[in-house]
Parts: structure tokens; C-alpha cells; sequence
């Protein structure tokens, strides 16, 4: 039976939010020394998990279109439609 991944095996994948999970941690801890007030932490809390939200839901986003491209790809294996590249 394969053993479950820790939550620190889980992070190490995503680089950025483990980054993004250290900072949370450090300011529950103090580590910064910057944030005095309960206010300027929760404000800092708030403002990393709204970050941290628009991150994953982004990639999140990129990922299921791939996946849909892909899926509908091995349906139709003929189409002459091609992946939209979208910048920006």
C-alpha cells in the first residue's frame, strides 16, 4: 500500500505556495518583527491569502484548459483545431 505524502512533500511540488505557506507561518509566528498591531497582521493574513487564492485559481484555471484541450484532442484526434495560446 503506497504511503500518503506529507504536507511537506505536497508543498515541495508547488514551489510557490509552499513560499507562499512559509510566509504565512512567519507572520503567525512574528518572525518579521514588522507587524505590532493585530490589525496590521490580519491585514498582512488577508492580504497573502487573497495573493495566494488568485494564484492557484489561475493555475488551476491553465490546468482544466489543457485538460479539456487535451480530452476533447483524444476524441477527435482529426480536428484541425489548435490550442489558443493566450498571453497576457
Amino acid at each position: 500500500m503506497p504511503s500518503a505524502k506529507t504536507l511537506a512533500e505536497k508543498l515541495a511540488a508547488y514551489p510557490e505556495l509552499e513560499k507562499r505557506v512559509s510566509e504565512l507561518i512567519d507572520i503567525v509566528e512574528a518572525e518579521s518583527g514588522h507587524l505590532d498591531r493585530a490589525d496590521d497582521a490580519e491585514n498582512a493574513v488577508i492580504d497573502n491569502l487573497k495573493e495566494l487564492g488568485n494564484e492557484l485559481l489561475t493555475g488551476w484555471g491553465a490546468h482544466k484548459e489543457n485538460q479539456k484541450f487535451e480530452e476533447a484532442h483524444d476524441l477527435h484526434p482529426d480536428s484541425d483545431t489548435k490550442k489558443n495560446k493566450h498571453t497576457g
